[in-house]
């Protein structure tokens, strides 16, 4: 009996340290962007976000994300606005939010021989949206849904090379185009 109760009296104790060790308070760790003069990425989130210059419009975001996606071996694959189809529906919004849907074939059709199952976060996005005022841009990093999947070299070099284009069309598009 006595066996018992310090088992009894262990496995809560190992489960309570497992849990503190993998879902204690995370610690923001970065690293540098892949792209000169954009924001560190924190590698403890998914997300990646950046600041709109200002004076920069809608207009001029849409179409920097389309010229940057060219120029980067991208397409726009779709966009949806969120503010417009609310507003066709009767639904009052004057904040703009678009998810832009863009996607480098080549490398999509590489990362999803090796890793079939990044198709659910494919295509990548590229969202824009207010906040406090301020236009941001935002994406899923291709190299963080990675972490999800069994370790893959060549899934992994893919991604890289697809979080600096994402993030090279987010510094075109937050300047405006320029």
């Amino acid at each position: 009996m006595m066996n018992t109760l310090k088992t009894i009296s262990f496995v809560p104790a190992t489960l309570l340290c497992s849990a503190l060790l993998f879902c204690g308070p995370a610690v923001a760790a970065s690293m540098a962007a892949p792209v000169s003069g954009m924001p560190a990425i924190n590698t403890s989130s998914p997300l990646y976000v950046v600041n709109v210059q200002k004076g920069v419009t809608p207009a001029q975001i849409k179409m920097g994300i389309q010229s940057g996606a060219e120029a980067e071996n991208m397409n726009v694959v779709g966009s949806l606005d969120v503010q417009q189809g609310l507003q066709e529906r009767g639904i009052k919004s004057s904040q703009p939010y678009v998810i832009y849907e863009v996607c480098n074939l080549v490398l999509g059709a590489k990362i999803l021989k090796t890793t079939p199952e990044f198709g659910a976060f494919a295509p990548c996005k590229i969202v824009m949206y207010e906040q406090g005022g301020q236009l941001k841009l935002m994406t899923y990093l291709p190299t963080y849904a990675l972490k999800y999947f069994p370790k893959n070299a060549e899934s992994a070099k893919v991604a890289n090379e697809l979080d600096r284009q994402i993030i090279t069309v987010m510094k075109q598009a937050a300047a405006g185009g320029l």
